[in-house]
């Protein structure tokens, strides 16, 4: 019974830390931003001959509390102008690991503001 609780034990330990280490290597930030300018459009060609077309945008962002922070958004499909977005952006990588397109009722007011301001 007690190599059952010892490998219980140990298992779990694994399991916790496994998940800290997966939490905090694909950790993400939200930062709210307004899209007001066309984006930059790189194409790539790929070695099977597939044409890779990204949109490239350079913009600040802005998290929970206000604090800024410059942004190079590269995504896959065109993001609309005028439209505000919370982006959830993977530090680690400096990549968006998902978008979402919000309304300006759900920003706070001092984040509308400033995004309202800069642009």
């Amino acid at each position: 019974m007690k190599w059952f609780l010892g490998i219980l034990i140990i298992g779990l330990i694994i399991l916790g830390g496994g998940y800290f280490l997966y939490a905090g290597y694909y950790s993400t930030e939200d930062y709210y931003v307004k899209i007001t300018k066309d984006p930059k459009v790189v194409t790539e060609k790929a070695s099977d001959g597939y044409t890779d077309i990204n949109y490239n945008y350079d913009v600040t962002g802005y998290d929970q509390k206000g604090k800024p922070r410059k942004l190079k958004l590269s995504s896959q499909d065109k993001m609309q102008n005028g439209q505000y977005y919370i982006i959830h952006w993977e530090n680690r990588r400096e990549i968006i690991s998902s978008k979402e397109k919000v309304n300006k009722q759900q920003i706070d007011k001092d984040i509308l503001e400033k995004l309202n301001k800069i642009n």
